[in-house]
């Protein structure tokens, strides 16, 4: 009797997590089809940190990230859960739920390009937004230029350098935006009907220079538009560059 009550439990257990993976691959396409822009938030906790999880419940087993006060994340869903909330972490380059609660909402986050203007030295690009050396992590220089993915904080914005291919907090008083084209160098999103969009090695279709998937609802900074169908980006999600089919971002 307790091994099938124990089979029975397990299956309940596995079902439960497939169910909790689908959720976080399917709702980005939910909240785009529906038509919904992604609101930002930011974290805010008392003390330690706000785990993001692979399904809505506390649970030390599905935690795979922390997210601490001032970390930004935008919501995909908030329907499914009353405490939990489906998010995308810029951070983690991944999606996974957390609790709402220690979320606040951001009005007016603009992403966009901004280049870099200092009169002399540098400028630092920085792990946590707050003036100390021991969060540098590169050199911004005059000409050098960062998309910005969110300005929660009113002097340290988040923001991608394309110089380190990496993330990071820079004072915004050093920064003059660059108004876009059409195209722009910047963040997007992926959006496809269904199946994914491949991440590339070359800029051609061709099953042997797949490196990785991208799906709805997925975020990419472009680099560079010279190939004409196909983009040069950075997937904060896989943390590497490559190529995609510049048809499915927006």
């Amino acid at each position: 009797m307790s091994k099938r009550i124990n089979s029975k439990s397990m299956r309940k257990l596995v079902i439960g997590a497939l169910t909790a993976l689908l959720l976080v691959l399917v709702i980005p396409t939910r909240a785009l089809a529906s038509g919904r822009a992604w609101r930002t938030y930011s974290v805010k906790v008392d003390s330690g940190y706000l785990a993001l999880r692979t399904n809505p419940s506390y649970d030390s087993r599905n935690e795979i990230g922390e997210l601490y006060t001032g970390d930004v994340v935008s919501v995909l869903d908030a329907s499914s859960d009353p405490d939990y909330w489906v998010v995308y972490s810029y951070k983690h380059g991944r999606s996974g739920w957390v609790n709402r609660h220690y979320l606040r909402y951001l009005e007016n986050t603009p992403v966009g390009n901004y280049r870099v203007r200092v009169n002399k030295g540098y400028l630092a690009l920085r792990t946590r937004p707050a003036y100390d050396d021991s969060n540098e992590i590169g050199e911004l220089y005059t000409g050098d230029w960062v998309v910005l993915l969110d300005r929660y904080n009113s002097k340290y914005w988040w923001v991608y350098s394309e110089k380190y291919g990496c993330m990071g907090y820079v004072n915004c008083n050093y920064l003059d935006y660059m108004y876009p084209t059409e195209d722009y160098y910047g963040q997007y999103t992926v959006r496809v009907n269904k199946g994914y969009l491949a991440l590339r090695t070359r800029p051609a279709y061709d099953d042997s220079n797949e490196i990785g998937e991208l799906y709805t609802g997925d975020v990419v900074i472009v680099k560079d538009m010279s190939q004409g169908q196909y983009w040069w980006v950075y997937s904060p999600k896989h943390q590497r560059e490559g190529y995609v089919n510049k048809d499915y971002l927006r």
